[in-house]
C-alpha cells in the first residue's frame, strides 16, 4: 500500500472542479441501481474467515459509444465475524499508510475501535474485450453494532468513467478482495499494525450492466451519459415577488450594451404600438446540461427564475398589420449548488459544487439594475392573415451577468478548502428559447420552451484557498470559452392569480424520454377527411408516415422526430356524390415535425404532427385533372382563407397508435380543384379517421 500524494489530490479537484451553473436539481434520472452481496473466504496469517460484502452503486441506463458512462458513488460493506475482530490486534507488523482518498463515514455514535481499507478487482466486460475497471482503494470505519455478531465497516469512494468503443452490453463484476484492517479508525490516517487478508467468492459476482448505443442514438449534445439522482423537491422560498416597473431602481430593463444586444436583432419594424406598465410576475423553473469544455465533460443545472415580462410593449394592429408583438422585462435568476463528479486531470474522480450567482453591470458602479433583461417575440396572431413583416420564428432572448462562484470540493473523498471567496469576475450569459414556427409548430412564451447558451465564457478566479492561493489552478483548468448550456423551462406561473402554478411555484418542465426510436412508420388503415351532412370526403386505403426519431430522455417536446408521409388508394366523393379516383400516390409538401405535449386533463403525453401540406392530382373526367391541396388557410380580414399555411394532426399516444381526434385540415386556396364540396377554404373537415400504428412500438413517456 502506498501513500497518496495530497498535492496531486488537490489539483485533480480543483481540475475537476464543476461548474454547475447553481443547480436547483438535476434532471430526471436515467440511473438503476446495481450491486450485489456475496460471501468471502479470506485468508490470512490468523487463518481463514468467512466475511461478507455488499456493494451499492447506480448505473446509467443506456450509453453511447465514445461518451464516458460514470458509475454513481459506490458504498460498501464488509461484514467481519467476532473472531476476526479479535485477531486485528496480533496483526503483522506491517505498517498502515494514510488511507487512500475514498471516503469513510464513521457514526457519531459509539463504534467498534475498527478501521481499515478494501482493494477490490473489478473487471470490465464489452464488446471490445475485457479490461480491469481502475477501482480505488476504500478506506473503512466501522459502524454501531447491529445486533448480529457480525462487526460491519462502511466506505464509499468513485471510480473513473468507462468510455465505450463500440455498441454492445457493458458488464461489471468483482474479483478478488484485499483487505487491511487496524486498530482503530482508518480514516483518521493514523498509523497502526494491520492484519491483510485475501479474499475471493466463489464465483465472480456481476454487479449489473447497460447497454450500449451508437453515439448518434442519443440526443443531449456533449452531456454525460452519467444521470444524478433528482431532489425531491426545489428549496423553499425561491418563488418571490420582485418589484413592478419603476417602484426601484436596482429592478428595471438595463441599458448595459452587453445586456441590451438581445434588443437589436431582429429589429422590430414600423407601425408597432408602444406600451409600459407594471409587468407580469412569473415564477420559472428549468432544467438541463451545462457542458464544460476544458474538463470535456457536462453537469446538470437548473434554476428558478423570477420574471417581470411585458414591463415594455410593442405590438402590431390586428387589421392593418404588422403580425409582430415584442415583449420586454426583467429577472431574477435564484440557485442552489448541487454538486457534480468530473474528472481532474483526465483520471482522476472528482466532485466540486459551483453556483453562478446573478449580480448587476459591472459597468454601473453598483447603482444599475442588478437584473437581466428579457425579450420576448411572437405573432399576433397564428390564425389571422395579418399584412405587414410578421415574426418567422418565434423566440425568447435573456442576457444577465453572472459570477460563477466556487464551493466545496473533494478528490475521492478528501477535502479541498478553497474558502468563502473563490470566485470568478462578472461574465455576461446570453440564451435564447425556441417557441416554433408555423411549418414545426408555434407555442406561446408561458408553456416553456428550449433554452440554449452558447459560447459560455468561465473568466478567470480569484480569492481561492485559504493557506496558499489556488486561483491560478482554477483558472488554468476551468476558465475559457466554449462552454454551452441545454436547458428546458417548464409552465410559467402566474404569481398573483396562481395560473399554472404548482404549489405557488412554477412547474417542472415537461421533457420526454423516447426509445428505441430511429427511423419508423406509422400507417392509418384508412384515412378520411370529409365534411359531415354534405357527403364530401376524401378518403385513402392507408396513409403512411415515415419519421426519424431521436432515442434519449430529457427531450423537448419540440421536434421530437421529423418526416414526411404519403398517401395510398385515395378518391374524392363530392357533395353530389360523384368519386373522382386519384391519380398515383398523395404526396407531403415538406417536412412534417412530431411534438408531444401533456395532456391537462388526463396527465397523458398528446402527440401533435405539424406541417401537414397534402397534394393530390384527381381525375375529374374527360381527361382532365386538377390539384386538390390539403393543408390550413389562415382567415384574413378582408380576404378570408386565401394565405395557406401548414396544417396539424392531433391525438393520443398509447400502446404504439396515434388516435387522431382534432386537426385544422381544410381545402388549401392553391388547389385547382373546383370539386363541390372542396371549394370552402374556411370551413375545417369535421368528418375524420385515422389510427396511426407505429412500427417500431415507440414508448413515449414523460420524464
Amino acid at each position: 500500500m502506498h501513500r497518496m500524494f495530497r498535492g496531486a489530490a488537490r489539483l485533480a479537484a480543483v481540475a475537476g472542479l464543476a461548474v454547475s451553473g447553481g443547480a436547483l436539481v438535476a434532471v430526471p434520472p436515467a440511473i438503476a441501481d446495481i450491486g450485489f452481496d456475496t460471501g468471502l473466504v479470506c485468508s490470512g496469517k490468523s487463518g481463514t474467515h468467512d466475511v461478507a460484502l455488499r456493494i451499492e452503486t447506480t448505473v446509467p441506463s443506456a450509453g453511447a459509444v465514445g461518451q464516458p458512462v460514470q458509475l454513481g458513488t459506490i458504498k460498501i460493506d464488509v461484514g467481519l465475524p467476532p473472531e476476526l475482530v479479535k485477531e486485528v490486534s496480533a496483526a503483522s507488523p506491517a505498517w498502515a499508510s494514510t488511507p487512500p482518498a475514498t471516503s469513510a463515514s464513521p457514526s457519531s455514535t459509539p463504534s467498534p475501535a475498527l478501521g481499515g481499507v478494501a482493494e477490490i478487482q473489478v473487471a470490465l466486460h464489452g464488446p471490445g474485450g475485457d479490461r480491469r475497471a481502475g477501482w480505488p482503494a476504500f478506506a473503512l470505519a466501522a459502524t454501531p453494532s447491529r445486533g448480529e455478531g457480525a462487526v460491519h465497516l462502511t466506505g464509499s469512494g468513485v471510480a473513473p468513467p468507462v468510455v465505450p468503443e463500440a455498441p454492445g452490453e457493458l458488464s461489471w463484476s468483482a474479483g478478488a478482495v484485499d483487505l487491511s484492517l487496524v486498530p482503530g479508525d482508518a480514516a483518521t490516517g493514523k498509523e497502526a499494525p494491520e492484519l491483510a487478508l485475501h479474499c475471493a467468492a466463489e464465483k465472480a459476482p456481476v454487479l449489473g450492466s447497460l447497454r450500449v448505443r451508437r453515439a448518434n442514438e442519443l440526443v443531449i449534445p456533449g452531456a454525460s451519459s452519467a444521470a444524478p439522482r433528482q431532489p425531491t423537491a426545489f428549496p423553499e422560498g425561491l418563488c418571490k415577488l420582485i418589484p413592478a416597473r419603476g417602484q426601484d431602481p436596482r429592478y428595471a430593463i438595463s441599458d448595459d450594451p452587453e445586456l441590451a444586444k438581445i434588443f437589436e436583432s431582429p429589429i422590430n419594424p414600423d407601425g408597432l404600438n408602444a406600451d409600459t406598465g407594471d409587468g407580469l410576475m412569473y415564477c420559472v423553473k428549468a432544467t438541463g446540461f451545462f457542458n464544460i469544455k476544458k474538463v470535456g465533460n457536462a453537469a446538470p443545472v437548473a434554476f428558478e427564475n423570477n420574471v417581470r415580462a411585458l414591463t415594455e410593449s410593442y405590438m402590431g394592429n390586428i387589421f392593418f398589420g404588422p403580425n409582430w408583438t415584442d415583449f420586454r422585462g426583467y429577472f431574477i435568476n435564484r440557485t442552489y449548488p448541487t454538486p457534480a463528479t468530473m474528472l481532474g486531470f483526465g483520471f482522476m474522480p472528482t466532485r466540486a459544487v459551483a453556483e453562478a450567482v446573478q449580480v448587476g453591470s459591472p459597468r454601473g458602479g453598483g447603482t444599475g439594475p442588478i437584473t437581466g433583461n428579457m425579450r420576448i417575440l411572437q405573432q399576433l396572431s397564428t390564425e389571422l392573415d395579418i399584412s405587414g413583416p410578421t415574426v418567422d420564428r418565434q423566440q425568447l432572448k435573456a442576457s444577465a451577468y453572472v459570477r460563477i462562484k466556487a464551493g466545496k470540493a473533494e478528490v475521492n473523498g478528501v477535502p479541498l478548502d478553497l474558502g468563502t471567496k473563490c470566485m470568478t469576475s462578472p461574465t455576461s450569459l446570453s440564451a435564447t428559447g425556441f417557441m416554433g414556427t408555423l411549418r414545426t409548430g408555434t407555442t406561446q412564451y408561458e408553456s416553456g420552451q428550449p433554452l440554449i447558451a452558447q459560447n459560455v465564457t468561465i473568466p478567470s478566479f480569484s480569492g481561492c484557498g485559504v493557506t496558499e492561493d489556488l486561483s491560478p489552478i482554477l483558472t488554468a483548468s476551468v476558465s475559457g470559452a466554449g462552454n454551452y448550456a441545454n436547458l428546458e423551462s417548464g409552465l410559467w406561473c402566474e404569481v398573483t392569480t396562481g395560473n399554472r402554478c404548482v404549489d405557488g411555484a412554477g412547474a417542472f418542465p415537461q421533457t420526454f424520454t423516447v426509445a428505441p426510436g430511429g427511423v419508423v412508420t406509422a400507417v392509418a388503415k384508412p384515412f378520411t377527411l370529409g365534411y359531415a351532412g354534405d357527403n364530401a370526403e376524401f378518403r385513402c386505403e392507408s396513409a403512411t408516415m415515415r419519421l426519424d426519431l431521436e432515442r434519449g430522455r430529457w427531450q423537448s417536446r419540440f421536434r421530437l422526430g421529423k418526416g414526411d408521409m404519403s398517401l395510398h388508394g385515395c378518391e374524392v366523393e363530392a357533395s353530389d356524390g360523384t368519386v373522382h379516383p386519384v391519380r398515383g400516390e398523395v404526396t407531403q409538401d415538406g417536412s412534417l415535425w412530431l411534438n408531444m405535449t401533456i395532456d391537462a386533463a388526463t396527465g397523458r403525453p398528446a402527440m401533435r404532427i405539424n406541417g401537414v401540406v397534402l397534394d393530390a392530382t384527381v381525375d375529374v373526367g374527360g381527361g382532365g385533372r386538377c390539384t386538390l391541396r390539403i393543408s390550413h388557410n389562415l382567415g384574413g380580414i378582408f380576404l378570408p382563407g386565401q394565405r395557406e399555411v401548414p396544417g396539424l394532426l392531433e391525438g393520443s399516444y398509447d400502446n404504439g397508435t396515434f388516435s387522431m381526434n382534432s386537426h385544422t385540415l381544410k381545402p388549401s386556396g392553391k388547389s385547382t380543384c373546383e370539386i363541390p364540396g372542396f371549394t370552402d377554404f374556411l370551413s375545417v373537415f369535421n368528418s375524420y379517421k385515422g389510427d396511426f400504428v407505429f412500427h417500431p412500438t415507440q414508448r413515449i413517456t414523460s420524464p
